[in-house]
């Protein structure tokens, strides 16, 4: 049988933004590879986007609208579902902040910017913060002016990178890859990290660090450096630098080391990589932000690569990311009024419960809000008490059972868009490759589709203006015509960051940290940090319904104070202070003795979701939410 071939693109939350080649065979077969002539994607992808078309084709997933029919749901035509939710949002047209948007990154695009126009334009009431990434965002932006990075090609250039925690093994195939090349070069990997993990097959040398410490050891590196004298170049461009140099002249280096569990031999070879000849580049990993001072951790990474003089050069630089949506102009925004309100996204349950007036109308699309969050079961009876829940879904998560109605979305393939990358500078296009399965739609279609039907409509543009709108800023020189035709383009942006050592703060110089907090001491009852790490075989919570029964399984030291008095050939159950789950013990040397590490992604009616046990918490930039502060036992 003979097969079809189309250039199209990963939409999924994952940093790489990789360029597909899917192949189609006629009768529903498909198959998705890298595309080989994509400069980042260079033919390869991950196995949890090679495994896709089970999801696509997977006999549970939603195919129609479903409303709500006492504790069931049952279908019912799109006409039927639209008028239902038009009827609310005209019910509540004059008092919006009544209406909730809630919004993920799990369909990304620039088409699928359409609930969040259609919100801003009716001016619900919409969320702050993150569940991932904005402390370190919010540091970067602080120190540097802007959120920007090199090249990820430029790490070739490195004579040494330090990787402060990024395992790449589970998160990023293709800086996986890099970093394999430059090793093969002759660069040296040294890796930081509280559990190991899977830096030890890209490493030359893995450190463990104390969870949520790593600011205690770029700290002590940022004094010897300064001990040593930083180069001309570096104080020139350095604002502030006296007081922070007085900052850490209030602080004994050996009591830093301390602090965060790393040996003076051990911090020596850190310290050499910032002082020794060449170019030494910086990778911060998306874990160590999500702490109580996690913003505050990727600051004094920051500060020790920028004092080192390694940020502005080729080979240097330091890579937490960049924003996805960096090449598009947001035609989303246009016509936006501010939000009368945000509902916190880290106590997201809390703040709709306390919601003054309440919430009587929330849309959420683009997240499993009720897995991914902490606070879960408060999330899911807050959801309840919301007058009417609209939930666009491709299966029946934790989130769509608590919906009035669920709004079944077409998924990456049935759908055409442009994506971007946190990682690399192209931009791809994403083909609709075949039809959504069933009754499902585009969620650019049915959000235009409600927008109309609104008493006073609210009318998007047609996507082909969208599209073209997105590729109207300075960065993408090329329209959709090229982009169809070639399936990426890339987008115009210096490949080293910050070059000269020029920051986009209006002075040109960089920013150092102004505090250094103390990491709160861990109580006696609850000695580990429960560390909730991306999985290798799944993105986040998009597993499927019929997820293997059975505890999951969690990581810890040989050395764990909690194995001391428990009695492993019994159950073992994972405790906070919000309540215990049962759980599969394994251990690892590589895990730091104050560490529990778990995969996260599980569904809580599955008895697999952490989320449950951990506690709503804030960072301290960003809004970024804390999931790994939360102090946690081993029990029987």
């Amino acid at each position: 049988m003979s097969t079809t071939q189309t250039i199209s693109a990963c939409l999924l939350d994952c940093p790489d933004g990789c360029s597909f080649v899917v192949e189609t065979d006629g009768e529903n077969g498909l198959r998705i590879r890298g595309n080989p002539d994509h400069p980042f994607t260079r033919g390869f992808i991950c196995a949890k986007t090679a495994r896709f078309p089970e999801r696509l084709a997977h006999p549970e997933r939603i195919t129609s609208p479903l409303l709500r029919q006492g504790e069931g749901f049952v279908p019912v035509s799109w006409g039927r579902a639209l008028e239902l939710a038009a009827g609310r949002i005209d019910a509540l047209r004059a008092t919006p902040e009544r209406m909730a948007h809630v919004r993920g990154g799990a369909l990304r695009g620039v088409l699928a910017q359409a609930s969040r126009h259609l919100f801003g334009v009716l001016g619900a009431t919409d969320t702050s913060g993150s569940p991932c990434d904005e402390a370190g965002i919010a540091a970067s932006v602080l120190d540097f002016g802007a959120l920007d990075q090199n090249a990820p090609e430029d790490l070739l250039h490195a004579a040494r990178i330090v990787n402060w925690g990024r395992d790449v093994t589970r998160c990023s195939v293709h800086q996986l890859a890099l970093l394999r090349q430059a090793r093969a070069r002759g660069a040296r990997v040294l890796s930081i990290a509280p559990d190991g993990g899977g830096c030890a097959e890209f490493s030359d040398r893995v450190l463990a660090v104390r969870p949520g410490c790593d600011r205690f050891l770029a700290a002590a590196a940022c004094k010897a450096l300064l001990e040593r004298g930083p180069a001309p170049e570096v104080r020139a461009a350095a604002a502030g630098l006296d007081a922070f140099q007085a900052l850490l002249a209030g602080h004994d280096t050996a009591a830093l080391l301390d602090a965060c569990d790393v040996s003076p031999t051990d911090f020596a070879e850190l310290l050499a990589c910032y002082i020794a000849q060449g170019p030494t580049a910086t990778l911060v990993g998306w874990g160590l932000q999500r702490y109580v001072h996690g913003g505050e951790n990727v600051r004094f990474i920051n500060a020790l690569a920028a004092l080192s003089g390694n940020v502005g050069r080729a080979g240097g630089g330091v890579y937490y990311g960049v924003s996805s949506g960096r090449n598009f102009v947001q035609w989303a925004a246009r016509g936006a009024g501010p939000a009368p309100r945000s509902l916190p996204v880290h106590d997201l349950g809390r703040a709709l419960l306390e919601a003054d007036p309440p919430v009587e109308f929330l849309w959420i699309d683009g997240m499993n809000p009720v897995a991914q969050l902490p606070g879960s079961r408060t999330l899911a009876r807050a959801m309840r008490r919301c007058g009417f829940v609209v939930v666009v879904e491709a299966f029946m998560t934790d989130t769509a059972e608590q919906a009035d109605l669920i709004l079944p979305c077409a998924l990456m393939t049935e759908r055409e868009d442009l994506a971007g990358s946190c990682v690399h500078g192209m931009v791809n296009y994403a083909a609709k490759v075949r039809e959504p399965v069933g009754e499902a739609r585009a969620d650019f279609d049915f959000v235009a589709e409600l927008g109309r039907r609104l008493r006073d409509p609210v009318r998007l543009p047609d996507a082909e203006e969208c599209l073209r709108m997105a590729l109207s800023g300075p960065s993408t020189p090329f329209g959709m015509a090229e982009l169809r035709a070639r399936g990426f383009m890339r987008a115009r942006w210096p490949e080293v960051a910050f070059e000269g050592m020029r920051f986009a703060h209006p002075d040109g110089r960089f920013r150092l940290p102004g505090a250094l907090h103390p990491e709160p001491g861990a109580p006696p009852e609850w000695p580990c940090a429960l560390l909730t790490l991306a999985h290798r075989d799944r993105l986040n919570s998009q597993t499927a319904p019929d997820e293997a029964p059975g505890p999951p399984s969690v990581a810890v030291s040989p050395d764990n104070p909690c194995l001391r008095g428990l009695d492993t050939g019994r159950e073992v159950f994972l405790a906070t202070p919000a309540g215990r789950m049962a759980v599969t013990l394994r251990l690892d040397p590589g895990v730091h003795p104050q560490a529990i590490v778990a995969r996260r992604g599980g569904w809580v009616r599955h008895g697999r979701s952490f989320n449950p046990l951990i506690a709503p918490r804030q960072c301290d930039l960003g809004g970024c939410t804390a999931f790994y502060s939360q102090r946690a036992r081993l029990e029987n």
